[in-house]
């Protein structure tokens, strides 16, 4: 079996009605296909946690995956194009993960909804139906 898989893509967001805007106009992020060592590197390991009762005896177990957000989005980001800022006068780009991590509060939204996506990314287990 041979599969085809591209090693980038583009995700265009949904801050501040950004799929409304002309192409020419979006916020497009590109992002690296993840690879094992990638996923690896932004989930640390499963921790099993033990949930005591009243008597002293284990009630249930909670299985916790960390996510580490910075990590996520250092790993996938290859750059954002498109979106900007003006301070002091002066445009600031934003084309990178550190342009977005060092951004104003305002652009939260944006770094967490490239996040969210980038994590669906790395939990999808299945293969793409076009490969």
């Amino acid at each position: 079996m041979k599969l085809t898989i591209s090693k980038e893509e583009i995700f265009i967001p949904t801050f501040n009605k950004n799929k409304d805007l002309s192409e020419t106009d979006q916020i497009r992020v590109r992002y690296r296909i993840p690879t094992v060592a990638i996923k690896n590197r932004c989930r640390r390991r499963p921790q099993a946690k033990a949930i005591a009762s009243g008597t002293g005896g284990i009630d249930r177990m909670e299985i916790a995956i960390e996510k580490d957000e910075l990590s996520t989005l250092n790993e996938m980001l290859i750059s954002i194009s498109n979106c900007s800022y003006e301070s002091d006068g002066k445009e600031q780009k934003i084309i990178s993960a550190q342009n977005l991590i060092d951004a104003p509060l305002v652009f939260e939204p944006l770094l967490k909804e490239i996040v969210k996506e980038f994590d669906r990314i790395l939990d999808e287990s299945g293969i793409d139906e076009k490969n």
